[in-house]
């Protein structure tokens, strides 16, 4: 099985949280549509992750389904914790992004402004302060 383009960020994540105590559960998302590809607990907070890389030049929109914008935005209203960490390799950045954001993350035809991240950080990344945005800013 050819292993998926966010593979490479997956390993660096979770290479670069190591040190954190990061508890990680990767999620085979072909069994339930939808779901992020990771469930975490870091500092006493749960947290759900969805993986994306984006090879263009700039970033309008992520590449998200129909059910993960779905599965964010219910899942955010309930008062779940949903992120999307976008890397972007042309910048050589990650980006982070609030899952109750689905609806306007997603790709429109007529957005001519970048997203505008909850967060980012340049290579090499800061896995610590990912990880405090992730768990404990919450909006």
């Amino acid at each position: 099985m050819p292993s998926k383009p966010e593979s490479k960020l997956w390993a660096q994540m979770r290479q670069g949280t190591k040190p954190l105590d990061v508890l990680w559960t990767r999620i085979e998302s072909w069994a339930s549509p939808g779901v992020p590809d990771l469930f975490g607990v870091y500092k006493g907070e749960s947290f759900w992750v969805e993986l994306k890389l984006h090879k263009l030049k700039s970033v309008k929109y992520i590449d998200l389904s129909p059910q993960q914008i779905l599965w964010q935005t219910r899942h955010s209203q309930a008062g779940a914790n949903v992120w999307n960490l976008v890397g972007h390799p042309a910048s050589r950045t990650v980006k982070l992004y609030r899952g109750a954001r689905a609806i306007e993350l997603g790709r429109d035809a007529t957005r001519t402004e970048d997203l505008v991240p909850c967060y980012e950080c340049d290579a090499p990344y800061d896995w610590s302060t990912v990880m405090d945005t992730i768990a404990l800013d919450r909006v």
